[in-house]
């Protein structure tokens, strides 16, 4: 966040100065992307075993999002808790089948999917020592999609951090774009960068030059209030932070800004892959800030995926089976 601010500190500098901020008229301009309004499919296949965090991906959850008018889902997938360790990385024939059916199930109703690489952490720690094997487990997912329709689009890997810095990160993302490029030169594919994915990291870094590629980062500013009393997180911030003061809501709008900038100037769409408030937070809360993010987001032409449909940042009541309505609308509702 410190680092976000000292970016949106030199974006005022320069505005004050006589340079022209993002305006409409460009934003429109950006490369068109197939994503408008997407869901991310939390707690299911990123657990080491589906099921495992109380979600199991199911057809008629495809049914639902698509009438409620996602366009996209994407699917968090551990992929390295499902391969070999040792070479030729092998995939376990019966997940990548699974994930084949879940696109199938999307396909069937016309929703794109996002295959996402997520919590590879081994890789966070070791670059150097699973560079390969990642490599491989993405030579495997290409060869297993090729033919597949456009609406099935690939992340290369969800959130460096650790050590994996913004260098190491450029530096691994051409990799494996070349790798997929092999088997699939004009499918759309997803970039971002280290620092947990954020827009810090983004904007520091150097993405392959392709006609094809999306730039994506993730946004939980601030960290003290969407991740308050979350359970699963080291040390998580106390409870009883409120947003929405005037200065918050301005933080918000020219990070915003800065993102729609820098995709402007590369030449690629850019993506808000992940935005969301931990699901203990006061309901009136989360509504808030998420219709905030949302509405700035689609005013700037960037696609979005929430975090997540029915896990712990959930806008789907999976016990109820039925959305939280005030949820809902502030996705989805004008």
């Amino acid at each position: 966040m410190r680092l976000l601010s000292f970016a949106i500190a030199l974006f005022l500098a320069a505005c004050s100065a006589g340079e022209p901020a993002a305006h409409a008229e460009d934003v429109l301009q950006a490369q068109d992307s197939p994503i408008e309004r997407c869901m991310n499919m939390g707690g299911g296949l990123e657990a080491p075993r589906e099921g495992d965090w109380g979600y199991s991906v199911r057809r008629e959850d495809m049914t639902r999002l698509a009438e409620a008018g996602f366009d996209t889902i994407r699917l968090p997938v551990k992929w390295s808790a499902h391969a070999a360790e040792r070479r030729p990385y092998r995939i376990d024939p019966d997940f990548m089948g699974r994930i084949q059916e879940i696109a199938g199930w999307a396909e069937a109703e016309g929703l794109n999917i996002i295959i996402d690489v997520h919590h590879y952490n081994e890789l966070m720690e070791k670059p150097s020592a699973h560079r390969e094997r990642l490599g491989e487990i993405w030579r495997q997912i290409a060869d297993a999609f090729e033919g597949a329709p456009q609406s099935v689009i690939f992340e290369l890997i969800n959130e460096p951090n650790d050590k994996m810095t913004v260098r190491k990160t450029d530096a691994l993302n051409r990799e494996l774009l070349a790798i997929v490029r092999e088997r699939h030169p004009d499918r759309w594919v997803i970039i971002g960068s280290a620092g947990w994915g954020n827009l810090d990291a983004l904007l520091k870094s150097r993405p392959p030059e392709d006609d094809r590629i999306i730039l994506t980062f993730h946004n939980y500013d601030p960290y003290n209030f969407t991740h308050q009393g979350a359970s699963f997180a080291d040390n998580p911030p106390p409870t009883g932070r409120e947003w929405g003061t005037p200065e918050e809501r301005e933080t918000m709008r020219l990070g915003a800004d800065l993102a729609v900038e820098f995709a402007r100037e590369e030449g690629h769409p850019i993506f808000l892959g992940e935005f969301g408030v931990y699901e203990h937070v006061p309901l009136n809360q989360r509504v808030k800030w998420t219709r905030a993010m949302r509405e700035l987001a689609e005013e700037r032409n960037i696609g979005w995926c929430y975090w997540d449909y029915a896990s712990s940042f959930r806008a789907y009541n999976l016990e109820r089976e039925v959305w939280i309505r005030s949820m809902r609308a502030a996705l989805l509702d004008d």
